[in-house]
């Protein structure tokens, strides 16, 4: 059970950390609903892999 919580954690952080660092990192100016719709899919779509992997591990 503790395994499922900690992939969990190391699967928001690395999905976090990805965004942040295309939006720190980039060159390139976005507009602000960029970034935000950005912000908002990468968490979505990592919140979906913590839901799968619940899923997959039997939770």
């Amino acid at each position: 059970m503790a395994v499922n919580w900690w992939l969990a954690l190391i699967i928001m952080v690395v999905v976090n950390g990805i965004v942040f660092w295309t939006l720190f990192m980039n060159t390139e100016s976005l507009s602000k609903t960029a970034r935000k719709w950005f912000y908002i899919v990468a968490n979505v779509t990592g919140l979906l892999l913590v839901v799968a992997q619940f899923i997959w591990m039997d939770f």
